[in-house]
């Protein structure tokens, strides 16, 4: 991609005022709740074209947040904030596309703003390009393009594209089969608080595979899963906790109810989610 075009497109969403800062009022608004304000803030800067007004405007007609919810005039807004390069923006217009929100589905108009936004390395668009490569939607199937994708996105924090570089690692698809790779995508994705990865890592202690078999890993990695709701994970850990003693089990079930996640890799904060 041309950079100096990016810049271009950057400096574009300036037009009316900086961006918005953390400390931003509208955006105050919005954390406490009171989205009518803020979506009164919002529409007057988006109308001067500030394209993080108009990105957040997009969301709360997209969540009906402060007004009825409409996907069409989410996309509106979404379209003038992607167009002045918001790669956020972009994101959104493409799962819009994807999910058929307020118009017939189209793959092909999702992948079109999923790379617009990927390319500008927003991570939600590189794994949601990843998937519909891995998935062969709107694109011609290629797991290893997805593989691409989804490390970019993990490279970033991104859980959902950590989960699936482990799942795919250990399928042997697109990657080859490598469990100890699997466990590396796993154990970044469970530490960030991610279920489906805790379940899967725990699996992985239990069987010993990728990793030295360990039942008090397998079980602390379970219970994390099951206390998300994981049945799946409950029923493992129901066959772990038989090779456990009593005491074993209690020093775990305490570990996990005092395990918090590793914090999420800090976004855009002008920006609402």
């Amino acid at each position: 991609m041309n950079r100096a075009a990016l810049a271009i497109g950057m400096m574009a969403g300036l037009v009316w005022a900086p961006a918005f800062a953390a400390s931003d009022p509208a955006l105050q608004d919005f954390k406490r709740g009171n989205y009518e304000s803020a979506y009164r803030a919002w529409k007057t800067a988006a109308e001067h074209g500030n394209a993080d007004a108009q990105y957040n405007l997009g969301v709360l007609y997209l969540k009906g947040q402060g007004v009825p919810p409409d996907p069409q005039e989410a996309m509106r807004w979404f379209r003038m904030s992607a167009d002045q390069g918001n790669a956020q923006a972009q994101f959104r217009a493409g799962e819009i596309r994807e999910k058929g929100l307020g118009a017939a589905p189209s793959y092909t108009e999702a992948e079109h703003w999923y790379e617009l936004a990927a390319e500008r390395g927003d991570p939600d668009a590189q794994a949601s390009l990843a998937q519909l490569y891995e998935e062969g939607y709107g694109v011609d199937k290629d797991v290893k393009r997805a593989v691409m994708w989804y490390k970019l996105a993990a490279d970033q924090g991104l859980t959902d594209a950590q989960f699936r570089l482990g799942f795919l690692s250990e399928q042997g698809r697109g990657v080859p089969h490598d469990d100890a790779e699997a466990a590396k995508w796993y154990t970044m994705a469970a530490e960030h608080g991610y279920a489906p990865a805790m379940a899967r890592l725990g699996s992985l202690y239990a069987d010993g595979k990728g990793v030295p078999a360990d039942n008090l890993k397998a079980y602390f990695w379970l219970t994390l899963a099951t206390k998300q709701n994981l049945k799946l994970a409950e029923r493992q850990r129901d066959q772990v906790i038989k090779k456990l003693t009593f005491d074993e089990v209690t020093k775990q079930e305490i570990a996990a109810a005092n395990w918090k996640p590793k914090p999420i890799p800090a976004r855009n904060p002008a920006l609402i989610y």
